[in-house]
């Protein structure tokens, strides 16, 4: 529970007390790998923080290829925003793609959470927020930097999904194909 603990008081504004009512709200799970977490079609019920391994979240485009949307490796959240919010079926997926270790914060208790009082509201909502300005920082470098420096920096930033995730899955990640991605490895192998 530390890597929950420590992802979740970064800002140092909650008391141990306080603290310990927030965790108690998230159970803590062991998930193999090749387990699904949410699935294309279902309504996503929780939301998941990874504190340990490498989730692939995706879904399918209209020729029924599987495309990814994000790599999460701990710590991080994870869950369909959409789904999870509105209540509304998945049009994504998600898939450990490593051993993990994550802990689940279901519709029912965050609800209770958030209508517990205006500070647990609010809190909530900055774990959101946190969310959303990781996707949007990932735009950002889908439009302002190459293929190749986004590749660099994932090497750099996140050695366990290079590690842990196909090429595959790497090349969807960076919208690229795999040879592109083979060409820029190769490049930068012998370099």
């Amino acid at each position: 529970m530390e890597a929950l603990r420590t992802f979740l008081n970064d800002s140092k504004e909650l008391s141990a007390k306080e603290m310990s009512f927030l965790v108690d709200h998230f159970e803590q799970r062991q998930i193999k790998r090749g387990t699904v977490l949410f699935e294309q079609g279902a309504i996503v019920n929780s939301i998941f923080f990874v504190a340990k391994g490498v989730l692939h979240h995706f879904n399918y485009n209209e020729l029924g290829e599987r495309k990814t949307i994000d790599l999460h490796d701990g710590p991080c959240f994870c869950t369909d925003l959409e789904s999870f919010s509105e209540s509304k079926r998945s049009e994504d997926g998600c898939i450990a793609l490593t051993n993990c270790t994550v802990y689940v914060l279901t519709k029912e208790k965050y609800d209770s959470l958030v209508n517990t009082n205006v500070k647990w509201s609010n809190f909530a909502k900055r774990i959101i927020e946190r969310t959303l300005i990781k996707i949007l920082d990932q735009l950002k470098a889908i439009s302002h930097k190459s293929i190749e420096e986004r590749y660099l920096d994932l090497v750099k930033t996140k050695p366990d999904i290079i590690q842990n995730a196909s090429i595959g899955t790497i090349a969807s990640y960076l919208g690229t194909s795999r040879e592109t991605l083979h060409r820029i490895r190769k490049k930068h192998l012998f370099s």
